[in-house]
């Protein structure tokens, strides 16, 4: 089975400092790192002979602009339409190099799954902006670099982490900030998704579908967490808070995949659950006053079903939860 590097667990500094790894040793010592643009962008290049890309027969020769196209989960796909919105972003760019001589040659790098189908597509409507070739190096090609290049490989910032997963919790952060704070002089009574998670029957499905123990839920779920779910809601479904709730919806989004790409590593959910509070609690100084909330947040984005699974399935490790 190939090695999965896990390479989403990378910042995009991190992600772009391995593309110039990779590309110093394809292109040559000739490579510039990144750099923000006039339109905050960044953009790698190399002017030149190519020292062995896309072969060693025919490697490319010119101005090779370089692009790193970070996610931070691990189930993306260039056929996915945000990845394309995000190429079509770089067009009237590439165009304006291309014409002025820049760029000959346009190289993206990303760490999502590379489809034979996005490939046409994708390749077809960068040529059509002038340049000579374009080559997207998705997360296989990635991986075989990797596996190829052992100096990069043992450089990798989470070669050596032993927890599960890396995430970076500054939104959350400001989120749990920012509903700590909040208060409109509404007495706020009613939580509906509470009523939504009894016709779940939470306790007997999902608790058990994501191994979380009854211990667990009724003491410290139940107990300190759901008294504070009806502001949580309030809060996010208030028009006046439309940002926040987007940062809140990013960060249970970039934590359901991350669990689930790790879920085997944890013996039930009341670890998860655990392990998340510790890491987010390492950033103190931003969460003075304000650490109660962290369990708080986390509960309510599993009770709401924005992180942890509603269904059954073959990584659910279903056996573990307590009666």
């Amino acid at each position: 089975m190939r090695r999965d590097y896990r390479l989403y667990e990378l910042s995009e500094g991190e992600f772009e400092e391995l593309v110039v790894k990779i590309c110093i040793k394809w292109l040559g010592q000739g490579v510039t790192p990144f750099a923000p643009g006039r339109d905050g962008g960044r953009d790698g290049k190399f002017s030149g002979k190519a020292e062995c890309f896309p072969s060693a027969s025919l490697p490319l020769q010119g101005q090779v602009v370089l692009q790193a196209k970070h996610v931070a989960v691990f189930d993306k796909s260039c056929s996915d339409k945000d990845f394309e919105r995000l190429l079509k972003k770089e067009h009237t760019k590439i165009r304006r190099l291309a014409k002025k001589g820049l760029c000959d040659h346009y190289l993206v790098f990303t760490n999502r799954r590379y489809t034979g189908g996005a490939d046409e597509k994708l390749i077809a409507s960068l040529l059509a902006l002038g340049i000579e070739s374009a080559h997207i190096i998705g997360i296989e090609r990635l991986n075989t670099a990797l596996d190829e290049m052992e100096h990069i490989r043992e450089w990798l910032p989470n070669r050596k982490d032993s927890s599960p997963f890396r995430f970076e919790p500054d939104e959350l952060i400001e989120v749990i900030g920012a509903v700590h704070e909040y208060a409109d002089g509404t007495e706020v009574t009613a939580f509906n998704s509470a009523r939504d998670f009894e016709k779940l029957k939470l306790r007997e499905e999902k608790n058990k579908i994501n191994g979380l123990s009854d211990d667990y839920y009724n003491q410290i779920i139940v107990n300190n967490s759901f008294p504070h779910f009806a502001r949580i809601d309030h809060f996010l479904k208030n028009p006046r808070n439309t940002l926040v709730a987007a940062l809140y919806h990013d960060s249970a989004d970039e934590l359901k995949q991350k669990i689930l790409a790790a879920r085997a590593e944890f013996a039930t959910f009341d670890n998860v659950f655990a392990f998340l509070i510790e890491e987010i609690q390492k950033k103190r100084a931003a969460l003075k006053g304000k650490r109660r909330m962290i369990s708080v947040m986390l509960h309510y984005m599993y009770a709401n079903c924005d992180i942890g699974s509603k269904k059954l399935s073959t990584t659910t490790l279903t056996d573990n939860a307590h009666a």
